[in-house]
């Protein structure tokens, strides 16, 4: 039920209908409360409405009329955005728009005034009111005031949601938040970390579902690990994929594998037929990755927006190693071992990160040259197992740009940069094995 709960809000919030409806039903609300206030019968203020029953009903229906239109303006405008983001930056990034709740609040409001006036409208004519509803029409002619300049602020928003630079910036925010939420402080290492269970003396764990792992409810997977007193090895994590009757982990020992118990474990995972952003450190970098890809494919060629998706990788990435390691053991409160399974960890997420673009960037010096002063500044800040794959990765970025880069003074200036880099890798592996150089 958690995970289950935990998707829906996930799914709420990247929907263009959630925060709309809920501002539509709030001006339902606002609307019938607004007829039934008492009517103000010294109308004299300049800000109160004070014409007639007849000129109020005709005064609504203009400014409804203008809504409509202006809402339908609105949504005009977002298909026409999300169109232009799809094909430019890729369709997954549609989702990044989605959960904008400056574009939700936006359509939200425009389809809530003309709600609120529309109602206003029917109640006015159906009562035939001897007492204008003065309040009730005032606070429909201010809605339509904020609309107005809403929609100032709201194409002026869009039209900048639309630069490159903004949807990195706003993607690697997200991932930035993800990391904070589902990678922990800094701690010490658990001693059971990376401890495998005998996967063959394990019963095998199937699931009948298949798609993405969305979510995982790992509290509720310790819960029956400990009635069941036995040990849950999972060989997923949010974000794999896996088939039909796949196997998603093993149960030791056999015996504390039952229908109920098997029924249990399937009840704390979700499947999907694509990623979210829930417990997934790696699907915001994915998405900075579709939009480096994108930009250097042949039908585009914009180097200077993968060069962003870069540095923007490169900034999530230090924020990962300040960090620490996944938790990838559970235990109960007797310190017993009850679950263990993958996690995201800085090797993983720095392999997602920059394998694509690198293979793609093979003829792009540029790309090559900022990978390789990217990863040297990471080395900066990483310890020596973690500055190990850095080296790794360094020294991919310079075997790429010895093959593919056609100029020698190219490849030159990669070469200096991979070698500081390496250097300050070389630097930290050896302080931390108490390396002392000759002389």
């Amino acid at each position: 039920m958690v995970a289950r709960l935990t998707a829906f809000w996930s799914y709420l919030k990247e929907s263009l209908w959630a925060l709309p409806l809920g501002m539509v039903i709030a001006a339902g609300a606002l609307a019938v409360i607004a007829v039934a206030m008492p009517v103000v019968a010294d109308a004299s203020s300049w800000w109160l409405y004070s014409g007639s029953i007849e000129d109020a009903a005709d005064f609504l229906s203009t400014l409804l009329s203008s809504m409509i239109n202006m809402a339908t303006l609105a949504i005009s405008i977002t298909m026409v955005v999300l169109t232009l983001a799809a094909q430019q930056l890729g369709p997954r990034l549609i989702f990044s728009f989605m959960r904008d709740w400056r574009t939700q609040a936006a359509l939200g409001l425009f389809i809530g005034t003309a709600v609120y006036l529309l109602l206003v409208l029917r109640i006015v004519q159906s009562r035939g009111m001897a007492g204008v509803p003065n309040l009730a029409v005032t606070a429909g002619t201010a809605l339509v005031l904020a609309s107005v300049v809403a929609l100032v602020l709201f194409v002026h928003h869009l039209s900048r949601s639309i630069i490159s630079d903004t949807i990195i910036d706003r993607v690697g925010s997200t991932l930035d938040r993800a990391i904070s939420e589902y990678l922990p402080e800094p701690r010490e290492k658990d001693p059971a970390t990376g401890a495998q269970l005998a996967r063959h003396s394990g019963q095998p764990l199937r699931t009948e579902s298949g798609g993405y792992v969305q979510v995982i409810d790992y509290d509720g997977l310790l819960h029956v690990a400990k009635k069941a007193d036995g040990v849950i090895e999972l060989a997923i994590r949010p974000g794999h994929h896996v088939l039909e009757y796949g196997t998603i982990g093993w149960i030791s020992p056999p015996g504390a594998s039952t229908d109920k118990v098997n029924a249990q474990i399937a009840n704390c995972i979700l499947f999907g037929i694509e990623r979210t952003i829930v417990q997934d450190v790696e699907y915001s970098v994915r998405q900075l990755v579709d939009i480096a890809l994108r930009a250097l494919s042949p039908g585009i060629n914009d180097p200077y927006t993968a060069l962003a998706a870069v540095d923007r990788l490169a900034l999530s990435l230090g924020r990962v190693l300040e960090r620490g390691p996944p938790q990838v053991v559970w235990r109960d409160e007797g310190g017993t071992v009850r679950l263990t399974g993958p996690g995201s960890d800085f090797e993983g997420i720095l392999d997602v990160a920059f394998t694509q673009i690198r293979q793609a960037a093979e003829k792009h010096a540029v790309i090559l040259i900022r990978m390789a002063e990217k990863l040297g500044q990471l080395a900066e800040l990483a310890d020596a197992p973690q500055c190990a794959v850095i080296s790794h990765h360094i020294e991919l970025v310079l075997a790429e740009g010895r093959r593919n880069l056609p100029e020698r003074a190219d490849e030159a200036v990669l070469e200096q940069r991979a070698e500081a880099a390496l250097s300050t890798c070389r630097r930290i592996i050896a302080g931390a094995s108490d390396y002392r150089p000759n002389g």
